[in-house]
Order: C-alpha cells, then structure tokens, then sequence
C-alpha cells in the first residue's frame, strides 16, 4: 500500500470514510438530520482536502474555524465519547484500508490529537 501524497487520496479518503460514518446509524444522524452534510458531500469533501492538506502538507488554504463549527452542532445535539470514539474507529480504519505510511500514522494521530481537544473544550 503507498502513503497518503496528494490531495486526490485525502478526496478519495474522505469518500471511503464518509460512506463508513453515513451507513454507521450510531452516528449518522449528523451527517443527515442535524447538519445535512450529506446533501453536499462533493463540496464538503473539497473543504475536508483542504484543512487535511494544511494539517499534513502544510500547503494553507484553509479558513474556517473547525472547532466553532463543531461547536454549533454540539450546541443542536451534544457530541458524547461514544460518538468521537466511533469517528475515530471509521477514521482508523478507513486509513488502514486504503494507505500505509509516515503521513497516514500522522492523520491518525492529527485526528486523536483534534478528537481528543474537542472532548475537553465542548
């Protein structure tokens, strides 16, 4: 398996792992009740490559402000361990299918490194 080097796997990544988390009905509901992410899921995506690129390849480009979006919809419907412990299994997991390398064990620890902050300040 080759590591993760462009932003074309980051996109092909995050398709895999969205598939996981929208037939997941533990967690689902946010993707489709709550925020409706799934009804725009190219675009969504494209901002996903974007912040990954800035966070492993330090390319810029991303502006928003990841931890008060989550905010606002932990505000519609609480986040609890459960929910970040489930995230974090299709993130793992999805990773582990696909690449193998510096850069995918980075993403994996980028990811528990954000879960893990946003637990504290929700």
């Amino acid at each position: 398996m080759k590591d993760i080097a462009t932003r074309e796997d980051l996109l092909f990544l995050m398709q895999k792992f969205y598939d996981k988390l929208l037939a997941d009905d533990q967690i689902n509901f946010f993707f489709t009740k709550i925020t409706h992410t799934d009804q725009h899921l190219p675009h969504h995506f494209e901002v996903l490559a974007t912040f990954w690129e800035q966070s492993l390849f330090m390319k810029g480009g991303y502006t928003n402000n990841m931890f008060q979006i989550h905010k606002e919809v932990h505000y519609k419907h609480a986040f609890t361990k459960t929910h970040f412990d489930i995230w974090l299994h299709h993130f793992y997991t999805t990773i582990d299918a696909h690449f193998k390398g510096k850069v995918a064990e980075q993403m994996k620890t980028n990811a528990l490194s954000m879960a893990t902050v946003m637990q504290i300040k929700l």
